[in-house]
Formats: structure tokens, C-alpha cells, sequence
């Protein structure tokens, strides 16, 4: 192995160098480089002539189609109990709604160097920093602010001021807020430059930041695909049959583990037990009960992700990690105790600017949702930077109506503002008796306003919308204090689909109000609506296979 690792670092060069069209040479120069002994030992265990080496061709090279899921076999995946309840009549709210934090994609970026080139080109495009192989020599032409740019990671002084200023832009106090959500992703974008005590110190130090900021407030954390060395490479033990030791999942896995439980012990987030699991389990997962009683299972999504090679190990078979056997027992217990469970996670199994997960896993998880749509109250994610969600229906999304409508996914908009986009944060109100959200209400900082806020010390949170207010105008679709439904997402992705006005409010929002606002290209408005109906990648696949005739992307 080890000579096979110094091989890979030996042939960076000549590799990268005819690649700079596509890759600049110290980036790709860098993530072999980083990544070497886990490449070294992905690639021997994979089947390449067989569905791995489809599904890594598919993905990486975009020569290959991606592999049929395999068909699942529900009644053993779901120990005998397929048949689903009748469904939930969902009631209007009668008491005071909890209201619930949801942070997203903080991306800290302890190299950020304020007066440093803000608008960068080439090498990754991520600004704000003095790179090894930046010519220092060249006048800066945008000198980056202390609050942040739109080519750039997040700032510490934009981070913590989000919790510095919550309080005043929402005009709740830290004590109104029952607990929070973050739905992954701490550390910055420079995969290629990386390190495993940088990614631990960013990682430590962005909780630290939440502890202190958030007055007490608890906080439910889940994994993203940054949130590990090398870049979202998670191993898991089912594969050390196959794998060297150095590329195992003890190697690659155990000391980040290890580190964030005990943070998120130390810090009250999760008890002893609870963070126990996260080790334990060997995937970095957990189930917590709330005080309030609400079950919130944090799943991995680096299972699906596509950017980690050691998924593609048997990634179109049927469940090779466990963790989806491990969410179904968990959702097949608090279903047997009528309990409310909230799905954690990062990355989105369906699409709306690409496919990002492996087609297998989102076939399963979309499965499970419908199975358990009685259970679930709604699943969290965050990766795309943007404010999106989306809608999963019974019968595998044959049929896309209100009646068919099963649950809805609340893709969360980030912290950081990497690339042109705004940062934002939420907060929900829900039912405290069922746990359904009644409303998104959503906060934004407008990057472009630095200038003035470095005159008055600090940044300006702004109220930026209502998701009952902005997509119910006039309350028609519900009634007062009746939750957001699936069936009501649905009947707002009608709205979406139909309505030029509308399409252009989502898609402006999706950016946190980013300026100039452009309008979607054919392409990109294909991208953006099957988004909204296809919450797993055969799914999202099927779509825009329907809407070929005007888009390039397939």
C-alpha cells in the first residue's frame, strides 16, 4: 500500500496537467495527493466491470448510464410489516408553537484573510485567502471585507454574528426557542488543501461557536460531506474485509467520531448513550428523544453521496452499510409507540441542480418515507446552498397529486456564502402535540451591504420571508394554524409550474435574494422543477427524461 500511495502522489504532475482545462493543476494536484491511500485502496475493491464501475462512470465521466436500482424486497426490509397505518388526519394546532432553529452549511473558514483578493480567479475560485500559489505581486482589485464576499467561505465575524443578532432580527429571546437543527457541513471548500487537524480544529471550533452563541439553546447536529478527511471519504467497518488497513474504516474514520460525540456530549446536545451510538454504530449516526418527545434520527448521508468513493463499493445493491436496516427498526419502534420522528441529514437523495446521491440508497430512503409517512413528520437536509424543498408521493411517485402528496423534504439555505449567494438562517414553528411544521420563517444577510456594516461593527440580519405568507398569499390553500402538509407543498409546486410569478419568487429565494437576480435558463428550469416533485435520483432521472425536448442536461 504504501507504495502504492507514493506512486499516486508521484504521478500528480503528469496526471493533472493535461486535466487543467477542466481541473486547475493544484487542485487536482492536491486531492490526489490528500487522497491517495484511500484511492489506493477504493479501486482494487471495486467491481469495475461490474454495476461499481458503472455507477463511478456514470457519475465521474458522465460516458455511462446509471444502473436500475435493484428491486427491493419490502417485506423483508421492513421485518414483515409493509402494510402502512390509515392515514394521520392532521389537526390544527391548539396550543403555543415550538419554535425550532435550523442552521445549515456554516463552511468557517479559518484562512479567510480580510483585505485579501475577494474576487478571485482560477484555483477553485475560493476567495478571501492568500493560497501558496497566489501572486501576491498583483494589486487587489476587491480587497475582502471582515463580514464576507460572495466568492468566499464564512468569515468569523459573519458566523458569530448570526447568533449575536438572532435575537433582534427574529425578536425572539434565546430562551423562546425550544431546540435547534444544523444539518451539516462546517468546514471550508479548499478540499484540496486540507488536513485532518484542520478539519478537526474548524470542525471544534464552529461547535464552540454555537455553544456560546445560542444562550443554552440545544442543538441537533448531523454530519455533512465537508465534515471529514479526506473530503466526504467515509469508510464503514462492513468494508474492512475488502479494504487495506490503512484505508480502513478504524484509519479513516474513528478519531472524527470519536472527537464530534464527545463534543456533542460535552456541549449537552446529546447524552452519553446517544453519543455512544455515533461511534459505535460505525457510520456517525444517532437517534435522540426530545424533552418535548419528538425522536430526531440523524442519518449519514456520506452513504449516498457521490464524491465518496468508498460508497460506490456495492452501491447499487440493497442496503451495504446497514444504516437503513438501523432507520428501520428505529421508525418501526416509535411508529409501535405513536411517536413523531424528524429525518436529519445533509445531502439531498433527490436533484435540483444535479444528481449528488448514488440511485440505490435514494431509491430505498424514498421507500422508508413513504412507508413511514405516518411517522415522519418531515426529513432536513442542506448541501445546496440554497432554499429549496421538495415532495415525496406514495406509489414511488407514479401518481403526483395533493391526495398522492406522502411528505416533504426542507432543503435548508447555508451560512456561507460560497457561491453568490446570501447567508440565512430559519426558524420553524411547530405543533408541540403532533410536531408538524405550520411555518418556515426565514432570515437573511445581504452580503452586498458589507461596506455599511463594517462602518457600524456589525452585521444586519433581515426578516427575508414566510413560507405560509409568500406561497398562500391569500390563504386559500390553508386554514389557521393547520401545519404545511405534503398536500400543501404539492399545491405550491402547482403554483411553481404554472405560475411565471411564483416560479420567479422560489428561485430568487433560493439564493437568499441574491443580486442581480437572474432568470433560469431552460436547462436550469427543468433542473428546478423536477426538483420540487423527485426526491430520489431515478426519480429526479425519470423527469427530466420527460423533459428532454428542452433541456441539455441529459
Amino acid at each position: 500500500m504504501k507504495a502504492q500511495q507514493e506512486t499516486l502522489s508521484d504521478i500528480a504532475i503528469p496526471f493533472c496537467t493535461p486535466l487543467q482545462v477542466a481541473l486547475p493543476l493544484p487542485i487536482c494536484i492536491g486531492l490526489l495527493k490528500t487522497a491517495s491511500t484511500d484511492l489506493g485502496g477504493v479501486f482494487p475493491a471495486l467491481d469495475m466491470l461490474g454495476e461499481d464501475g458503472q455507477t463511478l462512470c456514470a457519475f465521474m465521466f458522465g460516458t455511462c448510464d446509471l444502473p436500475a436500482p435493484p428491486k427491493l424486497d419490502l417485506g423483508s426490509l421492513f421485518k414483515g410489516k409493509t402494510e402502512k397505518p390509515a392515514p394521520r388526519v392532521a389537526s390544527t394546532c391548539k396550543k403555543e408553537p415550538l419554535k425550532v432553529l435550523h442552521i445549515s452549511d456554516y463552511h468557517l473558514d479559518m484562512r479567510y484573510v480580510v483585505g485579501s483578493e475577494a474576487n478571485c480567479t482560477g484555483a477553485g475560485n475560493l476567495c478571501c485567502r492568500v493560497h501558496p500559489y497566489t501572486n501576491v505581486s498583483v494589486p487587489i482589485q476587491e480587497p475582502a471585507s471582515i463580514f464576507g464576499n460572495y466568492l468566499c467561505d464564512t468569515p468569523e465575524a459573519l458566523g458569530t454574528s448570526l447568533f449575536r443578532q438572532l435575537p433582534k432580527a427574529t425578536g425572539h429571546r434565546w430562551e423562546d426557542f425550544s431546540f435547534g437543527l444544523f444539518t451539516g457541513d462546517l468546514v471550508s471548500h479548499d478540499i484540496w488543501e486540507l488536513t485532518e487537524p484542520y478539519v478537526l480544529a474548524e470542525e471544534l471550533l464552529s461547535y464552540q461557536h454555537f455553544f456560546d452563541g445560542m444562550g443554552g439553546v440545544k442543538i441537533f447536529p448531523t454530519l455533512g460531506n465537508h465534515d471529514t478527511f479526506p473530503h466526504a471519504f467515509t469508510s464503514f467497518p462492513n468494508q474492512d474485509k475488502v479494504l487495506p488497513a490503512n484505508a480502513s474504516f478504524g484509519i479513516q474514520q474513528e478519531w472524527n467520531y470519536q472527537n464530534i460525540s464527545a463534543a456533542w456530549e460535552n456541549y449537552g446536545w446529546l447524552s452519553a448513550s446517544e453519543a455512544s451510538t455515533v461511534v459505535n454504530s460505525g457510520l456517525g449516526i444517532y437517534r435522540a428523544v426530545t424533552p418535548e418527545g419528538l425522536v430526531i434520527i440523524s442519518l449519514n448521508s456520506d452513504v449516498w453521496y457521490y464524491f465518496n468513493m468508498y460508497a460506490y463499493i456495492g452501491g447499487n445493491s440493497i442496503d451495504p452499510t446497514g444504516m437503513f436496516n438501523t432507520l428501520i427498526s428505529y421508525l418501526l419502534e416509535a411508529e409501535s409507540k405513536n411517536q413523531a420522528v424528524w429525518l436529519i441529514q445533509h445531502v439531498n437523495v433527490g436533484g435540483s441542480t444535479d444528481y449528488e446521491a448514488l440511485p440505490a440508497a435514494t431509491d430505498l430512503y424514498y421507500q422508508i418515507v413513504d412507508r413511514f409517512n405516518n411517522t415522519i413528520r418531515a426529513t432536513f437536509f442542506g448541501h445546496t446552498h440554497a432554499d429549496e424543498f421538495g415532495v415525496f408521493y406514495s406509489n414511488n411517485g407514479t401518481v403526483q397529486t395533493a391526495q398522492t402528496a406522502a411528505s416533504v423534504a426542507y432543503i435548508m439555505p447555508s451560512v456561507t456564502t460560497y457561491t453568490n449567494k446570501n447567508a440565512g438562517f430559519r426558524y420553524y414553528l411547530v405543533d408541540p402535540e403532533s410536531f408538524d411544521v405550520l411555518d418556515s420563517v426565514n432570515f437573511y444577510a445581504n452580503i452586498s451591504n458589507t461596506d455599511q456594516w463594517a462602518k457600524h461593527g456589525d452585521v444586519t440580519w433581515e426578516f427575508e420571508y414566510s413560507a405560509r405568507d409568500t406561497y398562500d398569499p391569500s390563504h386559500t390553500l390553508l386554514k389557521p394554524n393547520e401545519p404545511l402538509s405534503a398536500a400543501f407543498w404539492h399545491q405550491v409546486t402547482e403554483k411553481i409550474y404554472t405560475n411565471e410569478t411564483m416560479f420567479e419568487t422560489y428561485t430568487d429565494l433560493r439564493t437568499k435574494k441574491f443580486r442581480p437576480f437572474v432568470n433560469e435558463t431552460a436547462a436550469q428550469r427543468n433542473l428546478t422543477l423536477c426538483g420540487l416533485r423527485s426526491m430520489s435520483v431515478p426519480i429526479f432521472e425519470r423527469c427530466l427524461g420527460n423533459m428532454k425536448s428542452t433541456t441539455s442536461f441529459l
